[in-house]
């Protein structure tokens, strides 16, 4: 891809991390990746073309949520008056555990075109950890169920399951399951704005 070579040494960085982004960050996991983020020239991204500096900003504020930059996410997206700036918004809010303002922002993103690849995506890794007998037990267990059992990604239904285990409903497993579904749930936005911007 365009954006993989362009800024490879950033994404090798990210995809090195030796545990997956926390659900509730509480700080930027590498500053100094944060600062080369920051450095990035949005219109470089967009090629120079106006009508790609949305995606663009929204690349680079996806980038900074993986690196656990929610101020610096926030900063690019409070702005972005586009369905993926409200949803990059929504998560961005969700992560620093501000559950309604989350949802308010998801209601804004509208049946994002990433949810259709999100849901196939999270159901998949779903059935194989109930296949490995992989899924927690409790009560988050029922809410993961719902999460990995509907045909269309309900982003309100996964801010209520990481909002139970945040209020410490759930063990150490049931993070990891959501930490998994967060991680794949980033992984989608990225592609769907790198097609975006090739």
């Amino acid at each position: 891809m365009l954006l993989e070579s362009r800024f490879g040494a950033i994404a090798a960085v990210l995809r090195g991390r030796k545990s997956l982004p926390p659900l509730t960050p509480e700080r930027v996991w590498h500053p100094g990746l944060d600062t080369q983020i920051r450095a990035i020239s949005v219109l470089e991204l967009a090629d120079g073309r106006p009508d790609g500096l949305p995606s663009a900003q929204a690349w680079k504020a996806a980038v900074h949520l993986w690196n656990d930059g929610l101020d610096s996410a926030h900063d690019l997206v409070q702005d972005l008056e586009t369905p993926t700036g409200a949803l990059l918004h929504g998560i961005m809010h969700r992560r620093e555990r501000d559950y309604s303002n989350a949802k308010y922002w998801f209601r804004r993103a509208g049946d994002h075109p990433v949810y259709h690849l999100l849901q196939g995506r999270v159901s998949e890794r779903m059935e194989r950890m109930r296949e490995a007998d992989g899924l927690p037990a409790g009560p988050v267990r029922e809410a993961i169920g719902a999460v990995a059992g509907q045909t269309v990604w309900n982003p309100y239904l996964f801010t209520d399951a990481v909002h139970i285990v945040e209020n410490r409903i759930g063990d150490d497993q049931a993070r990891t399951v959501l930490e998994h579904i967060q991680h794949l749930e980033l992984e989608a936005v990225l592609r769907y704005l790198e097609s975006r911007l090739a």
